[in-house]
């Protein structure tokens, strides 16, 4: 997993650089960090899989950095605040600002620990390898938007492309998809919850704009309000 850190106090970068890299000595996972002063050059960095902000820097504050992070990767991105308010403050930013977790500063080694924890418990960096024309190809779980069922194959959504996959979808449910985002909500569509901005009794929203059937017999609104209360509880 990449993780890219930004905060304009080189020490700050340094001293989560450090928390993180023992993370992943002491679970063994693979996770690659890289440090940034200047927004402006992290937006201008491909993709990573996990932004931690600082949300208040003097070039540009985190949540300016966050919309334009989403803005050039279309919303696929997971963004954990840092800021060095009181607890309360913290909370109030949270009501306002989209996040997908907040931390405050200086950060606890142990609460850091189960932040990160969370994430991979809620498979937002699952890969996904999925075989078409005797070729794997990798997918990350939180880039797909929906999964649509169609003439026995699957077309798996994302928000600048789709990808035709000689799988029925429910063996692609079943197999592939991780049960904490992904929910059934109609015979022929499965949608990734990241992505959901609302829903009524016909339809599903998404945060691109996009809108897909609900069924009447789907699940989805107990499973969205899991969900929610999953990131909630970071």
């Amino acid at each position: 997993m990449n993780i890219a850190l930004c905060d304009d106090e080189k020490y700050e970068n340094d001293n989560l650089f450090a928390l993180i890299s023992d993370y992943a000595q002491m679970m063994n996972y693979d996770i690659k960090c890289t440090c940034f002063t200047s927004p402006q050059q992290l937006l201008s960095e491909e993709k990573y899989d996990l932004y931690f902000l600082d949300y208040l820097m003097d070039e540009m504050n985190g949540v300016e950095l966050a919309k334009g992070l989403r803005k050039k990767f279309n919303n696929a991105v997971t963004v954990c605040y840092l800021t060095s308010f009181d607890a309360a403050a913290a909370e109030i930013i949270n009501g306002q600002v989209y996040a997908d977790g907040f931390l405050k500063k200086p950060v606890d080694r142990q609460l850091l620990c189960q932040k990160l924890d969370k994430f991979y418990k809620m498979s937002f960096f699952k890969r996904l390898e999925l075989k078409k024309d005797g070729t794997y190809h990798t997918v990350y779980a939180q880039d797909i938007l929906y999964v649509e069922g169609f003439n026995k194959k699957t077309i798996v959504h994302f928000y600048d492309s789709e990808a035709v996959f000689p799988y029925l979808m429910n063996e692609l449910k079943d197999s592939h998809l991780p049960p904490e985002l992904f929910c059934r909500v109609h015979r022929c569509y499965i949608v990734n919850m990241l992505h959901v901005e609302g829903y009524d009794a016909q339809n599903i929203y998404l945060k691109n704009g996009e809108k897909i059937p609900l069924s009447k017999r789907s699940d989805f609104k107990n499973a969205y309000n899991a969900f929610n209360f999953s990131l909630m509880t970071k």
